[in-house]
């Protein structure tokens, strides 16, 4: 058993559930003979904690990318599944939402009105970008039409008003000019952004790209960056303002990671992925080999370097997988990540910990995240162990949430019938 603290391993462990709720954990000898409605028997196999990824896009995704035209309410609940499917057991999606479908779905959810077994959905609403005159904005390429284009601080402070009223989970804004082809966020923009968001008691979260929009994004308040800055190396500024100011740095690597397409051969993605949107993704990692889909290979050694950087200073590193474009598979992505970071240098523990017990801190999850006694038994069954190959996280052999076992074996028929 991972705790997903970091540091506990509990061997030979047993849980008692009772109510959704862990009642008793440790090792086996220790919980004693107390009566009990259901037994089973998981002798071989690794538990972690169900996956928590705080930043993603979720609707977009369809066989082998994402596209304005795939996004829908059907598809929102595909992608809840898929998640499901992969551990992952809360997921937010950071600012593109379309038509407050999302909102509605979220709302839904939480009124008990959905099926079970669903990952859990959060969501940003709508977020604000900077237009582009005579072009299009600097948004999401598949969501340029679905953000809010701010067009004075006024403006900006009447949409995070109105997402705060739709009681959105957090703001997202992109600060960044995308190398100089699109419009930046003005100070006083971005400024009225995150008071306003601050005024409602939400978190607002900066897409950033450099050193020094990481740095106007944390004076100006933002509790959050989306990436981790890509160039130059954080300086001793930076690095004074994130652990000072206790900014979360989301990871989002895997998407710039250039690890060309072996990973498509993994039996996992081709549980819900058909082989036809597996060979389209190869054929265009391939074509942009040895760059990955998006950016390059020394902006993501960079990015490698700053995260050691970070971790080593104390930040607060947290995980995002930047879910559902590109090479970001919805349910995959995450696990993914995972190796990302380990291949950087985390060792497993804390690559696990920045998954499970920093995410869910950041999204106030207070009864999830970590396996301990009064939390929610929200786990996964693995077959083999992810501290001796992180890569292991994808041998799942089951799924709980609120110890009840999700219905993998429903998700994939049904994902499959969908997709025939």
């Amino acid at each position: 058993m991972i705790v997903g603290d970091g540091e506990r391993v509990i061997d030979d462990c047993g849980i008692v559930v009772r109510g959704g709720l862990i009642e008793v954990i440790g090792p086996r000898d220790a919980l004693g003979a107390g009566p009990a409605r259901q037994t089973v028997c998981l002798a071989g196999k690794t538990v972690i904690p169900a996956l928590v990824n705080p930043h993603g896009h979720i609707g977009y995704w369809k066989g082998a990318g994402a596209d304005a035209a795939n996004f829908s309410t059907d598809n929102v609940l595909d992608h809840l599944r898929r998640l499901a499917y992969y551990g992952v057991g809360v997921f937010q999606s950071l600012g593109t939402d379309r038509d407050d479908t999302e909102v509605r779905i979220r709302d839904r959810q939480r009124k008990g009105d959905l099926e079970e077994g669903l990952a859990v959905l959060f969501t940003a609403g709508a977020g604000i970008v900077a237009p582009t005159p005579g072009s299009g904005n600097g948004g999401p390429f598949f969501a340029a039409d679905a953000v809010h284009e701010a067009t004075s601080a006024e403006d900006a402070r009447r949409h995070v008003r109105a997402l705060a009223a739709k009681n959105v989970d957090a703001v997202k804004f992109w600060l960044d000019d995308r190398h100089g082809a699109k419009a930046r966020l003005q100070p006083d923009v971005y400024q009225a952004i995150i008071d306003e968001a601050h005024t409602h008691g939400l978190k607002a979260a900066a897409h950033i790209y450099t050193v020094d929009d990481a740095k106007a994004a944390i004076h100006a308040g933002a509790d959050i960056l989306a990436h981790l800055p890509r160039t130059p190396a954080p300086d001793r500024e930076l690095l004074d303002l994130v652990t000072t100011r206790d900014v979360a740095v989301f990871t989002s690597m895997s998407i710039q990671r250039p690890d060309g397409d072996g990973w498509l051969d993994d039996p996992a993605l081709a549980d819900l992925m058909p082989a036809e949107a597996i060979a389209d993704l190869r054929t265009r990692i391939k074509s942009n080999a040895p760059q990955p889909l998006f950016d390059t290979t020394e902006a993501y050694q960079r990015m490698e370097s700053t995260l050691r950087t970070f971790v080593d200073a104390g930040v607060r590193v947290v995980f995002s997988a930047d879910t559902g474009l590109l090479t970001q598979i919805p349910g995959f992505a995450e696990h993914r990540e995972l190796e990302a970071l380990v291949a950087a240098g985390l060792p497993p523990l804390v690559a696990l910990r920045c998954a499970t017990r920093e995410s869910a801190a950041l999204l106030g999850i207070a009864d999830r995240g970590t396996l301990e006694v009064g939390k929610r038994a929200d786990f996964v069954v693995l077959s083999a162990d992810p501290l001796q190959d992180i890569t292991n996280t994808r041998r799942i052999e089951s799924v709980y949430f609120q110890g009840r076992p999700v219905d993998r074996l429903g998700i994939r028929d049904r994902v499959r019938g969908a997709t025939e």
